[in-house]
């Protein structure tokens, strides 16, 4: 028989109920917690995977002691799967006769929704009766309701290298530079040099380790041989403001420096020794957004065309 006519016919077996148990399986790491989720038996879940197994001709879980543990057939699987089955489960979205009514539920850090989004969100608005539900959250939170579909978008700072996960889909917004700032009276900020040895000198307030600009910070900072005196972690640029308006050393941060929140502060740009980043668009890889989100993205992207 020929391949893709063999293909064919065993695609067109497949029950995507069976793929969705699957799913729950790998997501949920076993078949009881998996039911627990479902209104499935595990009997039933075990016939689902069974089927499939039958059917790809491939083992996708294999038992240690009581627990079941994914096959690198069954990784796989799920990595190929999971976008198609996110597209499929968006269609009914897109195929909604009223769009407008649906919630837009978007996830941004409370600086950039304080300096860059409040705008562009209203004027978004203006146009568009979809409610919008914000959340509060750094990339590893945006990255948890993406995937426990708890958001449907979320603007963060574009990951480094290796940080990027492949079941989500990053689209540019705009730019941002790595700034510095302190108190007008702090030493720092009448300092002839903004270089990182001068930077070292200073207690620093920066994000958590892990984050985005914090890889970035540390990975300058390695490079050219120096330690960085770190004395208040944050979990997001907001909060690093607050401190450093209190008299807390120098913070570090990715944002715009016309931005309100650093008004009454000493700004100096670290372009040349960190560089320029980009605020990226988070959603579920292989989802399709609607009309109205889309629109809102558009909005958002207007910032870069704007200033």
């Amino acid at each position: 028989m020929n391949v893709s006519v063999e293909s064919a016919l065993r695609s067109s077996a497949i029950n995507i109920a069976h793929l969705h148990t699957f799913r729950h399986v790998i997501q949920q790491g076993g078949y009881a917690a998996a039911a627990r989720v479902t209104d499935l038996s595990v009997p039933s879940i075990w016939q689902h995977i069974h089927a499939l197994e039958k059917l790809y001709e491939v083992e996708l879980f294999h038992r240690v002691g009581r627990q079941v543990r994914p096959t690198a057939a069954a990784q796989q699987l799920y990595e190929e799967i999971d976008g198609i089955l996110v597209q499929l489960e968006s269609t009914f979205e897109r195929m909604s006769r009223e769009p407008s009514k649906q919630t837009i539920r978007l996830v941004s850090g409370v600086r950039m929704m304080i300096e860059d989004l409040a705008e562009p969100l209203a004027q978004f608005h203006e146009q568009h009766p979809n409610r919008l539900a914000i959340r509060q959250g750094n990339e590893r939170r945006a990255l948890e309701l993406l995937l426990a579909d708890e958001a449907d978008i979320a603007l963060t700072l574009e990951p480094g290298l290796h940080q990027s996960s492949t079941a989500i889909h990053y689209e540019p917004a705009y730019t941002v530079e790595f700034l510095a700032v302190c108190s007008q009276s702090h030493p720092y900020a009448k300092a002839r040099s903004n270089s990182l040895r001068e930077l070292s000198k200073h207690p620093l307030v920066v994000t958590a380790a892990g984050t985005h600009g914090r890889d970035a910070l540390e990975q300058a900072f390695h490079r050219e041989g120096l330690v960085s005196n770190i004395h208040i972690e944050t979990d997001n640029s907001a909060f690093t403001i607050a401190c450093v308006a209190a008299g807390v050393g120098v913070g570090i941060l990715a944002g715009r420096r016309q931005g309100d929140l650093c008004q009454k502060l000493a700004t100096r740009s670290l372009s040349k020794q960190l560089g320029k980043r980009k605020i990226v668009f988070m959603w579920r890889r292989g989802r399709l957004l609607t009309e109205p989100m889309l629109e809102l993205i558009e909005a958002v992207k207007r910032i870069e065309t704007e200033e």
